[in-house]
Order: C-alpha cells, then sequence, then structure tokens
C-alpha cells in the first residue's frame, strides 16, 4: 500500500471511531434545581424514541420519585449523538458545583454512580429505573456540566474559566419559611439580617406582638450551597459574611428535639448524637461557629416540617445547653418552592417576604397560579435568581456539547414548581440580589 493510502485509510478508520464513539457526561451542582434538571434529562432521552435505562439513590426525604434523588445515572440514546450517552448526575450544591468545574483542586469531588450498576438491567422505551440504590459503586470524578442558583462572580471562583458567558437558563423561585406551629406570616430583609448575625431573635420582632417573648432561630444551608448565596445576596446581608444558624440535632417523626449553633467542622469532640461533618462550611474558608449549616435542601425541608412547640433543647457551639431548660423554638429560612412545598405537606409554613407572598402555592398548590407568577414576572415579589447552567471551558464542541445544549433546551418545559422560563420574565436583575427592573 502506498503510504499516503494507508494515511487516508487511518484518518477514515479515526473519523468513523469518532463518530460512533460512546459519551460520558457529569452532572452536578444546585440541589434546588435538581427535580427539573433530571426531569429535563429524561425527558430527552424519552424524546429519542429509543429504550434507555436509570438508576438513582434514594431521595433524602424518603419515597421513591428520581426528581429527589441525589445522586442519579442515565444510559441510553441521547438525540443528536451517535452511540450511547451516559449521563451521571450528583448534586452537591451550586457553589460547590462551580469549583467542580475549575481548575482548582476540589478537596469534594462529586461522586458519580459507575456504568456497571446498571450492567444487569435491560433497556425499555420509555426508560427501565433501578431505583433507591446505595453509594457502593460511585467514585469522584470531574464534572462537565454544572447548575448553580448564582453566577461565579458571586463565589470564591470568579477569575475561573467555564462556559458560556451568558449561562442563565430559567429563573428559580424561592420562599421565606417557617416551621409546623409558628405563627410567623411575613419576613423582610431586615429581619432576617438580624437574625443571621445573632442566630436568634425574640418573635415580636416578627409579630409586633410584645408578649412573644420566645425565640425565633435562623437555619439555613452551608456555603457551598446556591440557595443560601441567593438569600445573602437578596437581603443584603453579603455573599461572604459569616453567619449565625442553628441545625437539627435530633427530632422525632413530627417534633423537633435538640438543635445546635453549627459547630466548626459540624461536629464537636467527642462527636454528639445527630452531628455531621457535612454541614461545615468548606467554601469561603470560614470556618467557624455558626458558619455552617445543612449541606441538602431536602434535609433541610424535612426538619421544617415539624413543630418547635413542645419544648426543644438549645446546644450552643461547644455542646453546652444555651438556655439551661427546654425552650419553644421557631425556626426561619429561605428555599427554593419545590423543596418548600414539599415541606409545607409536612406541616410548614410558607411565609411572605417583604410583604409579598405567593397566595396561591402557599396553600396548597403545588406550582403557580398565574397571579402568583405575575409578582414574579413584573418585578413585586423578587426572592429569586437566575438558574445558571455552566460548562467546562474545553467543551466547545463536539457530543458533550450537544449534551449541554440539549438538556437546556429541555428546561423551560420541565421546571415544574421550580421556577419561570427566562422568556417569560418582564423584568431582570444584573448581579446575583441586583436590583429588579424591566
Amino acid at each position: 500500500m502506498k503510504p499516503n493510502a494507508f494515511i487516508t485509510g487511518l484518518s477514515v478508520l479515526a473519523l468513523a471511531t469518532t463518530a460512533y464513539a460512546d459519551v460520558d457526561v457529569t452532572v452536578t451542582g444546585a440541589t434546588a434545581f435538581r427535580a427539573a434538571t433530571l426531569a429535563s434529562i429524561k425527558a430527552k432521552y424519552v424524546a429519542s424514541g429509543a429504550a434507555f435505562k436509570f438508576a438513582h439513590d434514594q431521595p433524602t426525604s424518603g419515597g421513591t420519585t428520581y426528581t429527589g434523588a441525589t445522586r442519579a445515572i442515565f444510559i441510553g440514546t441521547f438525540p443528536g449523538v451517535t452511540g450511547t450517552t451516559t449521563i451521571r448526575c450528583c448534586f452537591t450544591g451550586s457553589v460547590e458545583g462551580i469549583r467542580a468545574l475549575t481548575s482548582v483542586t476540589d478537596p469534594l469531588p462529586p461522586t458519580y454512580y459507575q456504568s456497571a450498576l446498571l450492567a444487569s438491567t435491560t433497556a425499555t422505551v420509555g426508560g427501565a429505573e433501578l431505583a433507591n440504590q446505595g453509594t457502593t459503586g460511585a467514585a469522584g470524578a470531574t464534572s462537565d456540566i454544572a447548575f448553580s442558583d448564582v453566577t461565579k462572580a458571586s463565589t470564591p471562583y470568579a477569575s475561573q474559566a467555564m462556559l458560556p458567558a451568558t449561562p442563565a437558563a430559567g429563573v428559580i423561585v424561592f420562599t421565606m419559611l417557617t416551621n409546623e406551629g409558628s405563627t410567623i406570616t411575613n419576613v423582610t430583609a431586615q429581619q432576617f439580617r438580624a437574625l443571621l448575625t445573632k442566630g436568634y431573635q425574640p418573635l415580636s420582632l416578627f409579630t409586633g406582638v410584645a408578649a412573644d417573648v420566645t425565640n425565633v432561630f435562623a437555619t439555613g444551608r452551608n456555603d457551598g450551597s446556591g440557595t443560601r448565596t441567593t438569600y445573602l445576596a437578596e437581603t443584603g446581608y453579603g455573599i461572604s459574611n459569616t453567619v449565625k444558624q442553628y441545625v437539627t440535632n435530633i427530632s422525632s417523626g413530627t417534633a423537633l428535639g435538640t438543635i445546635q449553633l453549627v459547630p466548626a467542622g459540624g461536629v464537636n469532640s467527642p462527636a454528639l448524637a445527630g452531628q455531621s461533618t457535612a454541614n461545615a462550611s468548606t467554601v469561603w474558608g470560614q470556618d467557624v461557629a455558626g458558619n455552617g449549616g445543612y449541606n441538602s435542601g431536602s434535609t433541610l425541608r424535612t426538619d421544617m416540617g415539624k413543630t418547635g412547640t413542645s419544648g426543644v433543647t438549645v446546644l450552643d457551639e461547644t455542646g453546652a445547653d444555651a438556655f439551661g431548660a427546654t425552650v419553644r423554638a421557631d425556626l426561619v429560612t429561605w428555599l427554593s418552592l419545590s423543596d418548600a412545598v414539599t415541606a409545607r405537606g409536612n406541616g410548614a409554613i410558607l411565609c411572605g417576604y417583604n410583604g409579598v407572598k405567593l397566595d396561591g402555592i402557599a396553600v396548597s398548590g403545588t406550582s403557580m397560579s398565574a397571579a402568583d407568577k405575575a409578582k414574579v414576572t413584573n418585578g413585586s415579589y423578587t426572592a429569586w435568581g437566575y438558574e445558571n447552567m455552566y460548562r467546562r471551558s474545553t467543551i466547545t464542541s463536539g457530543d458533550k456539547l450537544a449534551v449541554y445544549d440539549g438538556i437546556k433546551a429541555a428546561i423551560p418545559s420541565n421546571l415544574g414548581s421550580a421556577g419561570v422560563a427566562l422568556s417569560d420574565m418582564a423584568v431582570g436583575r444584573e448581579t446575583d440580589g441586583g436590583t429588579v427592573a424591566p
């Protein structure tokens, strides 16, 4: 064979191999947006008309619905991509998701399911589901795509390269929330700032009734969370400022038992019952008492569905009883609508924010009414942020870009109660927590 013919043959073989190569895409980021993300991914596999299979862990709130999973894997045909496409998901939080796309060494790499998990499952049209899997077979890996409730400019990784320059894929809506049994109906930005500064405030600050002398406690997410970054930006507290937040250590199915100001590192030494290192502050280098929080919105929403009226033990960061006796404890936090609706089903109460309330969804709805949606799209309700979809800076063409574009295109039809399509917004904001205006 002549040399030029041999080279041509190799080129043809290389092209054929590329055309039929399988692709593996990893997705991480916002826990608050996971339902919309997973629904969008599954919708694309369904749209292919081909058989596929998927697996997921058990949602932290219980049940089996895949859209509440922390880890999931899909294997099959993705529209526009030749061969088998495997999409692996692990939702660790918005800021941690952005960190996972950067060149910065990630001390907490997302742990994704491996393809072998589904080796014995036969794909079907519509999807063969393997539910409630454990963590066996999950391993740390680099990430290709990350969803974030905030832009990279609101994280310590603002200077790191990632694409695209305009990453917004939708609008995610939040609400202030208080736990079952509380009499709080509205929370202002000023009240929330006061709460985060000290960790607790008298109930009278929220009700205006002098006789309300019991305490309200701040609770919320750790600093790897976009939900937390959003509430610190929107309320004017400052996204990198330290807070004082409490988490639940001990509770029954319906009542809070013990809450604690989060110790540095998330645990005391020796560790107390119910503590977790996952609650530590890990992103801004501010692992100090109070600055931690829940590492998942689904865990927080579960605790918000419990009452603190029957007597709660409140511990300081050292593990000592802060008040010397059990007390009534109302909790206040901020959650995405999808998490808040689940919490409300267990007894939590959706509050107004700065005097504006999403009335329909607060009472019994699972998605925003037309009137509630108008409050967001026209600007009277400002507890929202853009949901951003970033990808690794090296993904500029090829199958991984096709997967990115396909998922992003499916999001407006799969938002559920998570938020609002960009095309519906009559107002906008230039930065996270920035002024809302047409």
